[in-house]
């Protein structure tokens, strides 16, 4: 069940927009004069002329310059691009009617231009398929692009050459092979990360290949770690056991969380319950709610917790509320609201105190419901 407000969303180059804010970032809208016929216009970052649709990729032109681009603008080439094509497509035909800029540059253009808004989708085809094109001849010579390119053969559902390039590549970086499976998949329906625009995967045997990839690198990663004495951190742990969920592999999430050491313990507990420690009540996958024995292992690892702590503070507090969520969510109101008298709300602080108030009406009404989960957006 989703009660969040509804979020006014634009797509603007792959990435979400909430009130012309970029994750928090303003985005600027200034005052520009085309320095090609000396149009007035306003508009953000990377402006393009509305009438003779110049793209100016760069601060300062000279005259020099301004005369040539002048000419492949007026060009019948430039002048056949469909005119609601977005500017990083027109930006990446200005780049080959120009000429002498890199395979790489143009490759990346179209990167940009296919996951950035466009209203005609054939443009948005062609970009994909050309960025493929001059991104392979630049992979060559730089590896820095491969990201891009393993990304846009996942866009065109190449996937055994998406993998074969990571294959090639990942023995450099483990980590970062892992993220980028990881964040095709995404397990969270909650999450505001780019690959939100990118297209869903409807093929359970691909998501399953992508998944267990993802989870293949992790690992290889936190093995890596290992022999150079460092020890594994929360989030590979969690990610392990995200993925193993996304293959229905619950014993091994079992088996993978009896073996962490007990400062992980309340993670482990709140990933049973798929909560977010500051908001209780919500989980971070509607379309996956824990069952009940999962519930069960979160209260196994909370009353860990409680037998580790002697002094009634703050994270035991904390542990409690965790407890008494579990076991609303079970419905057993009586056992929750227990655990709420042993709270005493002078001695709480804000968030506690909310966490708290709202279980506790929760548990007054029997209501075990849950809600979808959406971080808070900040803004400037």
């Amino acid at each position: 069940m989703q009660r969040k407000l509804k979020l006014n969303r634009m797509i603007l180059g792959g990435i979400l927009l909430g009130s012309l804010s970029i994750f928090g970032v303003p985005l600027m809208i200034t005052h520009k004069v085309c320095p090609i016929g000396g149009e007035e216009f306003k508009d953000s970052y990377v402006p393009q002329c509305p009438t003779n649709k110049f793209v100016m990729f760069k601060n300062e032109f000279t005259e020099e310059e301004l005369k040539k681009y002048e000419k492949i603008i007026n060009s019948e080439e430039y002048r056949e691009i469909p005119r609601n094509s977005n500017k990083y497509y027109y930006l990446a035909r200005f780049y080959e009617l120009l000429g002498g800029i890199s395979d790489k540059e143009i490759g990346k253009t179209y990167f940009t231009s296919y996951h950035y808004y466009s209203e005609n989708t054939e443009a948005k085809k062609d970009a994909l398929q050309k960025g493929i094109s001059y991104l392979e001849k630049a992979v060559k010579e730089d590896n820095e692009i491969m990201w891009n390119l393993a990304d846009l053969y996942y866009e065109a559902e190449e996937y055994s050459k998406m993998n074969k390039l990571l294959e090639k590549t990942s023995k450099k970086d483990f980590g970062k092979t892992a993220e980028f499976y990881y964040n095709l998949v995404d397990p969270e329906l909650s999450s505001t990360r780019y690959n939100i625009f990118k297209k869903e995967i409807e093929d359970e045997n691909v998501k399953k290949m992508i998944v267990t990839k993802a989870l293949e690198f992790l690992q290889k990663e936190i093995k890596e770690d290992r022999k150079r004495g460092k020890e594994i951190e929360k989030q590979q742990l969690l990610r392990q056991a995200e993925l193993y969920r996304e293959l229905d592999k619950n014993n091994e999430i079992d088996i993978l969380f009896a073996k962490a050491d007990k400062k992980f313990w309340k993670s482990i507990s709140l990933f049973y319950m798929d909560e977010p420690e500051m908001y209780l009540g919500n989980v971070y996958n509607e379309k996956k709610i824990s069952t009940a024995k999962d519930l069960q292992q979160a209260l196994v690892y909370a009353d860990r917790i409680l037998s580790d702590i002697e002094e009634n503070n703050s994270e035991k507090i904390e542990i409690l509320l965790i407890k008494a969520e579990a076991y609303r969510r079970l419905g057993e109101f009586s056992e929750a609201e227990n655990l709420l008298k042993e709270i005493d709300s002078e001695k709480i602080n804000e968030m506690q105190k909310f966490q708290f108030e709202s279980i506790k009406r929760q548990v007054k009404s029997k209501d075990k419901r849950v809600y979808q989960y959406f971080p808070p957006q900040v803004m400037y």
